[in-house]
C-alpha cells in the first residue's frame, strides 16, 4: 500500500508543537514579535503544503495516470 501524501510523521508533529510554542513565546515578548512569528509560520506552512501538492512539479515528475480500461465491448 502507498503511504498517503498528507500523513504527518512524528518529526512533523514535534516541529508543529515547537512552532506553536515559539509563537506563544514570541507573543510574550510583544505583539510585534508575535505577529512576525505568525507570519513566518504561515509562510512555512504554505511552502510545505505546496510541496505536498506538487505545485511547482514539472510534468515529467508528475505521477502518471493509470492506464484506461476499455468500457465498450464489441459483440462479434
Amino acid at each position: 500500500m502507498e503511504r498517503p501524501t498528507a500523513q504527518i510523521s512524528v518529526a512533523m508533529m514535534l516541529g508543529l508543537i515547537a512552532g506553536i510554542a515559539i509563537n506563544f513565546w514570541l507573543f510574550r515578548l510583544g505583539v510585534f514579535w508575535g505577529i512576525l512569528g505568525l507570519n513566518i509560520s504561515k509562510h512555512l506552512l504554505i511552502a510545505y503544503l505546496c510541496q505536498i501538492l506538487g505545485v511547482d512539479r514539472s510534468s515529467s515528475d508528475a505521477p502518471t495516470s493509470p492506464p484506461s480500461i476499455a468500457t465498450e465491448v464489441s459483440a462479434t
